[in-house]
């Protein structure tokens, strides 16, 4: 959209200074339907300084870098008096003293931490203790996060005593997005000290890596909550999580824009009140679409929303300000995408034939077959980007067919059968795991661009405004991408490689040179959808349209996993990467060559170059 189609607000660009009392006016001015209860929540946040919200917390931080490994009184003003305990017994506690982040987002880089322990039992703590050291997209240990490091300790401590230990750890990236992730240090996780309470030896210190800004912040804060959804079983599949990124990154990058102007509004073209924070604003306008969106996670978006303000210097009023104007732009976007047909929830019903896929029993699910319907994010028309259409097909192009399929028979599956050998080469196999991300408690393959895309802009040192112009860029290529790939997909409903290997279409199919195989699966789990095109390549196609548009192509870059810990995989381009990606589903044994490399990753780099040539342009 170009800044003549934008939405108009009131002309905020006012000569009064902003006061605090007038703060409510300003919302009202706004049309903003907010409480005074929650003005004076951000109010509250904006006029913390970071250390204070994190005491309240109960993560005590303090400037002492001292490594006391004897112990040492303990300072036990927000430690529980042995009074108030039941029973006889040590009771340990871990709190983070300091905290040294790596100095960059490369995968090995060192960081340090302190931590203090302390016995806030009433009897000594002996023994052995293990402590651990975890990076995190929340607070909780799961099996998605990553153990930085650990050491084991022997201790004698007696009640309010204390003992600060430094851990050395080399920075692991695969499990967290560099704008927000939890740091968690467990003590005594083997429990080797019997303990009064024992649910209490773990803390957490939320953090973003140096370099950072808020809009990578926030859209880090976006991918914990997509992760967080998809750990409570309520998984953001890749249409409606590419049209949320969207949503936070135009209302983003709208509210930036509003400061200086300097290049095209998206939809909402106003003027900034005067006085206001941009980085609060900023703030603002992610944390309202992602607390209308995903309501669940409000907890976690809370969390960063009082760490982001804490951490912004501008005054408190000018903060609250930025945050209201931003929660405005926001509402603007949210309703002008009310209506953009993700909601049409019509039941799929498979056309007839031979050769059409079908949902699998026993639930049948079609996942989001309505989907090529939404209106267009910035691509004139789905229509005018779709790919140039199947010919794979047992009746129209029988020899391609059958290459496709063969291909992926014997470098796609899962093991061995009487009748097939997999040819598949073991990085091969890892390329098809390190590019997945179909499990829904991951941040999904928008999301892995997303994440591979701040740890390019920290190293690159980008401003805050192109940052916002970059993830708005990238986001709603990945929105469109997603349009086409759909509206793809149900078109041509082509069966995927193991309804045709296993599910008996080449038994029948007349063709000498297909093989059919009823014990051959593919090597990743199929998701719910027809095969043309792959989703994963339109997504890479259009996430290298836009990277080399604002980095260029010849870039060499490092980048990791969540789907495999600890795997660093080395790149010269962006178009090396997206080549890699859209194979990665050949080799995964859930698409065909012409959904993937052939007709999907074109398709995708022609969405992301129009979008970075067309939209959030410089103003002359």
């Amino acid at each position: 959209m170009s800044s003549t189609n934008s939405i108009s607000v009131v002309d905020l660009n006012v000569a009064n200074p902003l006061a605090e009392q007038n703060l409510s006016s300003l919302a009202k001015n706004l049309n903003l339907d907010v409480e005074s209860d929650e003005i004076d929540k951000i109010y509250k946040a904006a006029s913390s300084s970071p250390d204070s919200i994190i005491e309240s917390q109960g993560n005590s931080v303090s400037n002492n870098t001292a490594n006391n490994s004897s112990p040492q009184p303990a300072n036990n003003s927000n430690i529980a008096s042995n009074q108030t305990l039941t029973g006889q017994g040590p009771d340990l506690i871990a709190q983070f003293t300091k905290i040294k982040l790596p100095d960059t987002v490369e995968f090995g880089d060192q960081g340090q931490v302190k931590i203090k322990i302390t016995n806030q039992g009433n009897t000594t703590a002996t023994g052995p203790i293990n402590l651990e050291l975890w990076s995190s997209t929340d607070n909780n240990i799961d099996k998605n996060d990553v153990l930085l490091a650990n050491q084991t300790k022997n201790i004698n401590l007696k009640p309010f005593q204390s003992i600060t230990l430094t851990i050395n750890y080399d920075n692991n990236t695969s499990a967290i997005a560099p704008g927000a992730y939890n740091l968690i240090a467990r003590v005594d996780s083997q429990n080797q000290v019997a303990e009064l309470e024992e649910n209490n030896n773990t803390v957490s210190r939320l953090v973003s890596a140096p370099n950072t800004d808020v809009v990578i912040d926030w859209n880090a804060t976006a991918l914990n909550a997509i992760q967080a959804e998809g750990e409570a079983g309520r998984g953001i599949p890749p249409t409606v999580g590419s049209r949320l990124l969207a949503l936070v990154s135009t209302a983003v990058y709208d509210t930036v824009n509003a400061f200086k102007h300097n290049y095209t509004a998206y939809a909402v073209d106003v003027n900034a009140p005067k006085g206001a924070s941009l980085q609060a604003a900023a703030v603002g306008a992610a944390y309202r679409v992602l607390t209308q969106l995903i309501p669940q996670q409000t907890t976690l978006f809370n969390q960063q929303l009082v760490k982001s303000l804490a951490e912004i210097t501008d005054l408190p009023v000018a903060e609250t300000a930025g945050t209201l104007f931003g929660y405005s732009v926001a509402d603007q976007i949210l309703a002008l995408r009310a209506n953009d047909g993700s909601n049409n929830n019509a039941p799929y019903v498979p056309p007839t034939g031979d050769y059409v896929w079908q949902p699998d029993a026993p639930d049948f699910i079609a996942l989001s077959p309505n989907w090529g319907q939404v209106t267009p994010w910035a691509i004139p028309s789905e229509e005018a980007f779709a790919p140039n259409g199947l010919d794979g097909t047992p009746t129209h192009n029988p020899t391609l067919y059958a290459e496709n399929i063969e291909e992926v028979r014997k470098i796609g599956g899962r093991f061995n059968t009487d009748i097939t050998t997999l040819t598949r080469t073991p990085d091969q196999t890892q390329v098809a795991h390190f590019w997945s991300y179909d499990r829904a408690d991951t941040f999904r393959p928008y999301g892995q661009l997303n994440q591979i895309a701040e740890e390019v802009a920290v190293r690159e040192g980008t401003s805050l405004a192109e940052n916002a112009r970059l993830f708005a860029s990238l986001n709603v290529a990945l929105a469109d991408a997603a349009i086409v790939a759909w509206a793809a997909k149900y078109k041509y409903t082509q069966p995927r490689p193991d309804d045709v290997i296993a599910g008996g279409i080449a038994a029948n199919d007349g063709i000498d040179a297909t093989v059919a195989d009823p014990n051959w699966k593919p090597l990743l789990d199929t998701p719910p959808f027809p095969d043309y095109i792959s989703g994963h390549s339109t997504f890479a196609g259009a996430f290298a349209g836009v990277l080399k548009n604002f980095f260029g192509d010849n870039y060499e870059f490092s980048v990791v996993s969540q789907e495999l810990p600890g795997i660093v995989r080395n790149y010269n381009s962006f178009s090396d990467l997206a080549t890699e990606d859209a194979i990665s589903r050949v080799y995964g044994g859930v698409h065909v060559r012409e959904s993937t490399i052939t007709d999907a990753l074109p398709t995708g780099l022609n969405i992301g170059n129009y979008v970075a040539e067309n939209l959030f342009q410089p103003v002359a």
